[in-house]
């Protein structure tokens, strides 16, 4: 069975938890930096711009993006021998995890948040995490 190939390999991790699994054995990460939103209040979210170049190029199950009601983490794995991870444990204000997205685009990630229903509307994001 040696000659084989993985079954699992490349699949897509089908929960949270198994992706947090798969995540857990990677080691050496580098924090994204080159960072830059916008708070669209009109539209109720936030537009999160990550520069990764090269980031369509790789397979999609390579890119993490976790959110939950009060944080996001994202992260990238093997984008040009590199590991990539940004983390907010408390974001500036909640989001509606339900309905906000992310999607791969030429040599970006884009993240769409969509602020929690209830929330005050004049409420401006002065940054992306609150800690």
């Amino acid at each position: 069975y040696v000659d084989k190939h993985d079954v699992n390999e490349g699949r897509l991790a089908e929960t949270h938890d198994e992706q947090k699994e798969w995540i857990k054995t990677i080691a050496n990460w580098t924090e994204i930096t080159d960072i830059a939103f916008a708070d669209e209040q009109d539209k109720h979210c936030v537009s999160v711009y990550m520069t990764l170049p090269n980031v369509h190029r790789i397979a999609p199950n390579k890119v993490c993006v976790w959110m939950q009601a009060n944080s996001l983490e994202v992260r990238v794995i093997d984008l040009d021998g590199k590991n990539w991870c940004w983390v907010a444990q408390e974001l500036w204000g909640q989001i509606d995890p339900s309905k906000s997205s992310y999607k791969i685009r030429t040599d970006k990630l884009s993240i769409k948040l969509v602020k929690r229903e209830g929330s005050r509307s004049w409420d401006r994001w002065e940054k992306l995490r609150r800690i």
